[in-house]
């Protein structure tokens, strides 16, 4: 593992050097844990004082050394003079020659590890602090006793005593990045973060030992850590060094808190000893703090839970989970927690006593989106005790982690009678929706539950499924009929007011998006506790409404700030969400390096947990911004992935996928069918309503060198009237009319919604109009202006972008051609366009005679692509000369 550069103690460092600098300065004494940075402090400041010319000693104190009198500084005595007896001789000759050494400038000791240091060493180290011959730096173990001569030093006021925390959050995520060669998902890098709890010995151990492991291994070119991984290796000694010297009894209390820290010190003290807890505390290995109205106990360092529970044998730690469960279930369960904990207790301690409880963690362990325990506690209550309930929870389960045709197999396909009607029919609608994508059936299913107790619930997965399946309009009816009754459930209500926020959003209707999703977040924040998901559910709501109007800048603070407050919470799982939506909108910004590291740890993050199937969408998402940076193959590659993905499911991002693959088939040079796909997506937003999405997808065909859509985008403006649709229109205008004023306008409201790509594209196209309508003062503005938004695009390629230079006195044929030239050759270009080769030689060779080139190698140098292959190549053909008769290669 590479050495790792020095961060996070700057403040420390700041203290010490200001020490050192003071005449009277005697010295500095750095505590802290094993492996908390102490000795790497006490080395830098050396390293500093090197620098400035300084003469430096280092002194290692050892167990070993300490039975040697004068062991640990014999390094310190004149070399081959070892003065007779000890004492008086010793201390002066390392003090004469210290004092050699330190002419000019004092003498600078480094003592690690001082509390180990014998008595002799000690006094000496002690003695030329306070005759300043010496400035000591000296490091001990926190809690550990340090001899009297290296506590003077700070008693005396002139040495500071430093108690050296943790590092930072952001200094353990700059370890990582020096550590990991490429990006880290958000998941891993807080339960790393967690893991160590800012220990940089615990952390280089852990990413060794899991590298190792290959529990920490990219996918998708992401760093991710398996979620079984358990810490072992060098990090158990960090452990091991502090059990030895504990009583018989103090270990049980460990491994309890092991299974299930924290633990109420009411409950742990009705298990174990006191004497044992006080014990445990004593020696820095539990920590009691107290949370609201208990006493809680944890460890004080969560890999001793890992280490311990590692060391644990299976029946050890069974017997262990089941005591705590016995406990816990004798106490009235008042607390939302202690469910979970009683359940996962029982499961674990291998006797499930109370099969309710079980299924009641179940539905937490969903709410907080660890779909792994929901679906172990699921199964253990339905072995424990079957029913239709417990067999719809499995399959609810099953069903959020992507397993459909397992969650149909579990659930019975006749309809049950009586009360257990309702779970029935609210898992098999969703199964039936995501899992094969048939919405007719899946309302069919719902409608079982019409005037009976839960049809809010069922009125609220409704709105769900017309969301996803596109029908906009009609997501606005169930809403509005369900928030007007005074008897709507709390769930029902934010399910609906999510999906109307985003519908209203699709439809272009702005108000409405911002009236559902305030009406919902005033609901879901009162009830966070119960439903956590709601919060989620309506920022990722906000988010898409914002995405599909066109506002990305409101977009993408909504979304990265949801990120963060759930990656930083209790369920950082809910994360995907806010991260794939993110990525799409840094995608249409004209970001896509931003957007490839966002969608791909979306992606990775849904793995195992894809409830609404929005891989499919991620993928393409993902396609589209690599097919932006101009890497076709790898476009092709992530948009191939994505057709072998999804379903007849979530056909409200139909069109966006199929832009995507547009903007792949241009990456590729295939602009003709890229106006082709971008039109069909234009044509099925309209088809399902999505007035937004065709704006978006119409001005695309525009993009991409299509044309006659201008008409249409006028219609849609007026039906709209949104920012976007304004603005697209006015773009539009002036790319058909070459009207450098229309341009401008629509550059200015572009860039004022964070469409960055797009105004710099109508900037781009500005500048071109201008000149051609002898307008330099003009000209010379928009030219400035599209460098300044280039600068924000991270290289984005675009027609509108890339090559304008070159492409302006192009036709779209004889550009498509010139850039597929570059790659493949005639006949290939001619089965790709449905063209003869002949035609294609000749669009080839008008290519050549407007750009002043004659063969492919000059044209890929003056497109800035890859050089063509050997056999690609044809020849120099001469600008009089008719393409057709050149040799096809």
């Amino acid at each position: 593992m590479r050495g790792w550069p020095f961060v996070g103690r700057d403040e420390e460092l700041d203290t010490i050097r200001s020490c050192l600098r003071r005449a009277e300065g005697k010295g500095v004494v750095i505590s802290g844990e094993a492996g908390i940075g102490k000795t790497r402090l006490a080395r830098e400041i050396l390293a500093l004082a090197q620098a400035q010319g300084r003469h430096t000693e280092w002194v290692a104190a050892t167990g070993s050394l300490a039975a040697i009198p004068f062991g640990a500084v014999a390094g310190l005595l004149p070399a081959g003079q070892i003065p007779e007896g000890h004492g008086l001789p010793v201390l002066a000759a390392a003090a004469a020659r210290l004092r050699e050494c330190g002419r000019t400038q004092r003498v600078v000791i480094g003592v690690d590890d001082a509390h180990l240091l014998d008595t002799g060493s000690a006094a000496l180290v002690g003695h030329l602090a306070t005759q300043h011959l010496a400035f000591v730096v000296a490091t001990c173990r926190a809690g550990a006793p340090v001899p009297d001569t290296i506590t003077a030093l700070w008693k005396d006021g002139q040495a500071p005593w430093l108690d050296l925390g943790s590092l930072p959050a952001a200094a353990v995520d700059q370890l990582l990045d020096h550590t990991l060669d490429g990006d880290v998902d958000g998941v891993t890098r807080r339960r790393l973060r967690d893991l160590a709890a800012g220990n940089p010995l615990a952390l280089r151990e852990l990413l060794s030992t899991a590298m190792t492991d290959h529990a920490l291994r990219q996918r998708h070119g992401m760093w991710h850590l398996a979620g079984d991984y358990r810490p072992h290796g060098a990090i158990q000694q960090l452990l091991a060094d502090r059990l030895r010297p504990l009583g018989p009894r103090t270990p049980v209390v460990l491994e309890l808190l092991a299974c299930g820290e924290p633990l109420p010190l009411a409950l742990l003290a009705q298990l174990v000893d006191p004497a044992s807890i006080d014990e445990a505390e004593t020696h820095g290995l539990a920590i009691s703090e107290r949370a609201g109205d208990r006493i809680q106990v944890r460890l004080a360092h969560p890999l001793y839970g890992e280490v311990l529970r590692a060391r644990l044998s299976p029946v050890r730690a069974r017997q262990s989970w089941w005591r705590l469960a016995g406990a816990l279930l004798d106490t009235p369960l008042r607390r939302r927690d202690d469910l979970l904990r009683a359940a996962l207790w029982q499961v674990e301690g291998g006797t499930v006593a109370r099969a309710d409880i079980v299924r009641t963690g179940a539905r937490q362990a969903i709410d907080r989106a660890d779909l792994a325990l929901a679906e172990r506690l699921a199964r253990a209550a339905r072995d424990a005790e079957p029913s239709v309930d417990a067999d719809a929870l499995l399959a609810e389960v099953l069903e959020y982690r992507g397993r459909s045709s397992e969650a149909a197999a579990v659930l019975a396909e006749q309809p049950p009678p009586g009360d257990e009607l309702l779970s029935w029919a609210l898992v098999r609608a969703e199964t039936l929706y995501w899992g094969n994508g048939d919405a007719l059936a899946a309302e069919q299913t719902l409608d079982l539950l019409h005037g009976r107790p839960g049809e809010d619930l069922a009125e609220g997965i409704r709105s769900w499924i017309l969301l996803f399946d596109g029908r906009c309009a009609a997501v606005l009816d169930v809403a509005d009929r369900l928030l007007a009754s005074p008897s709507a459930s709390a769930q029902a209500a934010i399910w609906a007011t999510a999906a109307a926020t985003a519908a209203a959003g699709f439809l272009g209707r702005a108000a409405d998006a911002a009236g559902y999703h305030e009406r919902g977040l005033v609901l879901a924040e009162e009830r966070q506790a119960e439903l956590p998901w709601g919060v989620v559910e309506l920022g990722i709501a906000r988010s898409l409404a914002y995405l599909a109007m066109g506002e990305l800048n409101a977009a993408w603070e909504v979304a990265d700030e949801g990120y963060r407050q759930v990656l930083s919470g209790q369920s950082p799982m809910m994360s995907a969400g806010h991260i794939g939506f993110r990525g799409l909108v840094e995608h249409v910004q004209g970001r896509p390096a931003s957007a490839d590291r966002s969608l791909r740890e979306a992606i990775n993050a849904l793995d195992g947990r894809d409830t609404l199937r929005l891989t499919h969408l991620f993928l393409a998402g993902l396609a589209a911004a690599t097919a932006l940076a101009g890497a076709a193959d790898d476009a092709r590659t992530w948009m191939d992935r994505a057709d072998h993905t999804g379903n007849e499911a979530n056909r409200l991002f139909t069109p966006w996928i199929v832009l995507a693959n547009a903007w792949t088939l241009a990456a590729e040079g295939r602009l003709t069918d890229a106006v082709n796909s971008a039109r069909y997506a234009a044509d099925l937003a309209r088809g399902l309503g999505l007035p937004s999405v065709e704006a978006t997808a119409r001005y695309d065909v525009l993009r991409l060198g299509g044309e006659r859509e201008g008409h249409r985008l006028d219609e849609l403006d007026t039906a709209l009237g949104t920012p976007l649709s304004h603005a697209l229109a006015s773009a539009a205008r002036g790319l058909e009319h070459a009207d450098g004023q229309a341009l401008s306008a629509a550059t200015d409201a572009l860039a004022q919604l964070g469409q960055h790509l797009l105004a710099a594209e109508t900037a781009t196209c500005a500048v071109r109009a201008y000149r051609q309508a002898g307008l330099a003062g003009k000209a010379a503005m928009a030219l400035e202006r599209a460098a300044a938004l280039r600068a924000r695009c991270e290289g984005a390629v675009t027609p509108l972008l890339n090559h304008e230079h070159v492409t302006a006195v192009l036709t779209r044929r004889e550009r498509e051609v010139a850039l597929l030239a570059v790659r493949q050759s005639s006949r290939s270009i001619a089965q790709q366009l449905g063209l003869s080769v002949a035609t294609v030689n000749n669009n080839l060779a008008r290519v050549y005679g407007k750009l002043g080139v004659s063969n492919r190698s000059q044209l890929a140098a003056l497109l800035d692509a890859a050089p063509p292959q050997p056999a690609d190549e044809g020849g120099r053909v001469s600008h009089g000369r008719a393409a057709g008769s050149r040799r096809d290669r």
